[in-house]
């Protein structure tokens, strides 16, 4: 797969995913898409479903390799504080450019599909809902985000994922626990901070009453 990180977007496998503001993104992030067209496209958060609401749905895994040799400072520059998960760290640690290449760092992908998320959004998340219905074309949700750590985590998460994961509601952040092998249970919080990338998800078809969502459709960074 290829892979390009720069100030503004995450490219993998042809994808391109916003990088702006994500330290403030978090999965089931809502909020406004600002400078819509433009190369510093963003969300701007308002608020985010429940964890509650989001430990019962179906998450999906996957990683991305870097080559953090190839990536410029000024490339990865986000602006903010960024954290990384490893083991036996639970709510993650602080990295910059020089710890990625010496913690060699995977970066793996949480993501919630487009249906369970709109069944979440119409049955649980009615304030999310209602909000991007007043919001109006430029409402979106992050469905998608990828999250810095250990290539030894990674492999762990990889490894025991179908047997031994589960998800508890920590505050308003997840909590995901992985259990087996030898590293035995491991359990890291996906709070604030531990978004590298993100993306987003916009209401392609509301109802007649604006009271429920029919169709969401994916929005990669550099779409409208």
């Amino acid at each position: 797969m290829s892979v390009k990180i720069t100030k503004y977007k995450f490219s993998y496998g042809g994808l391109s995913y916003f990088r702006t503001n994500a330290h403030l993104v978090e999965l089931g992030e809502h909020g406004e898409k600002k400078d819509p067209i433009g190369a510093k496209a963003y969300l701007d958060p308002a608020g985010k479903i429940r964890a509650s609401h989001l430990a019962s749905r179906p998450i999906k895994i996957s990683t991305a390799t870097i080559n953090w040799s190839d990536v410029k400072a000024a490339d990865f520059d986000a602006g903010a504080t960024l954290k990384f998960l490893g083991l036996g760290r639970k709510h993650g640690v602080s990295f910059d450019l020089a710890d990625a290449r010496s913690a060699n760092l995977k970066l793996m992908n949480f993501s919630i599909a487009e249906n369970p998320l709109k069944r979440c959004l119409n049955n649980d998340a009615d304030t999310v809902r209602r909000s991007m219905a007043d919001e109006g074309n430029d409402a979106r949700i992050a469905g998608e985000t990828w999250v810095a750590m250990e290539a030894e985590l990674a492999e762990h998460i990889e490894t025991n994922w179908s047997t031994g994961h589960s998800w508890e509601a920590l505050g308003n952040s997840l909590d995901l626990t992985v259990s087996g092998g030898r590293h035995g249970s491991q359990t890291v919080t996906l709070g604030p901070g531990t978004c590298f990338a993100y993306k987003l998800y916009k209401v392609k078809k509301w109802s007649k009453d604006k009271d429920r969502i029919e169709d969401l459709e994916a929005d990669y960074k550099g779409m409208g």
